[in-house]
């Protein structure tokens, strides 16, 4: 395998616990087997090594490289070998390749006026490199009978609740919900969707329905009374004639 095959090389980094890098490989590789990717911190000649393993679907190898921390003026030099050879040398800075954890323990509870809270918690402590960075979150919320009609919605400020509209959903179906996250101090990467929260929205009538029902009622209801009126007043003329 010669450099030219090492397609899609590319690393994230949660910036709090681990360094992952992947690339394509054809079909039936043995990651662990064929590949070997060594690691150290720019100008430092202390080399770590790093064995990969396939992915679920065998299309790419991963090496996840574990750190007690990060710092944000950090560079790693990689070198990736193919059966003993180098083929692939690159350097990294995690700083600018942050990719965050997804937003954790979501809930969703329904409001008095009828809308639904969903809320959530950042999944970095308190000591984590992360924490204090402003942050932007994106809701997405779709029937569970019709997931390809997905509603997203952006946050533009560091929240940790959104609320969705009893007027944005339709009564009678079930709903689910997820949110991911933007550091937007460390732009690079958007999180992976979070764990999904289901919720059901039932047929409960509001004020709002009654008056709804009400209007045409009321209308069929006068014009009915004009019609008899009508007839009774004709018939009434008729009959004094």
């Amino acid at each position: 395998m010669a450099a030219g095959h090492v397609q899609e090389f590319a690393c994230f980094t949660d910036y709090d616990k681990e360094l992952v890098c992947h690339w394509k490989v054809p079909a039936q590789t043995n990651c662990s087997k064929e590949f070997l990717l060594r690691y150290g911190e720019e100008h430092c000649e202390q080399d770590h090594v790093c064995v990969p393993v396939n992915e679920k679907d065998s299309l790419r190898c991963t090496c996840t490289i574990c750190q007690d921390y990060f710092v944000s003026a950090l560079t790693y030099s990689l070198s990736l070998q193919f059966n003993g050879t180098d083929v692939w040398n690159y350097s990294v800075i995690p700083a600018l390749v942050v990719k965050p954890r997804a937003p954790k323990n979501l809930a969703i509870k329904k409001l008095e006026n009828g809308n639904f809270n969903l809320s959530w918690e950042e999944s970095y402590s308190p000591s984590s490199m992360l924490s204090g960075h402003p942050v932007i979150y994106e809701v997405k919320y779709w029937r569970k009978q019709h997931p390809t009609e997905v509603y997203v919605k952006a946050i533009n400020y560091q929240a940790k609740s959104f609320e969705i509209t009893a007027s944005s959903l339709r009564r009678g179906y079930d709903y689910v919900a997820s949110v991911r996250c933007n550091y937007t101090d460390y732009p690079a990467y958007w999180s992976e969707w979070s764990e999904e929260v289901e919720f059901h929205y039932d047929y409960q009538v509001t004020v709002e329905d009654i008056l709804h029902m009400a209007v045409p009622i009321s209308c069929i209801l006068i014009m009915a009374v004009s019609v008899i009126c009508y007839f009774c007043f004709t018939k009434y003329v008729s009959y004094c004639s």
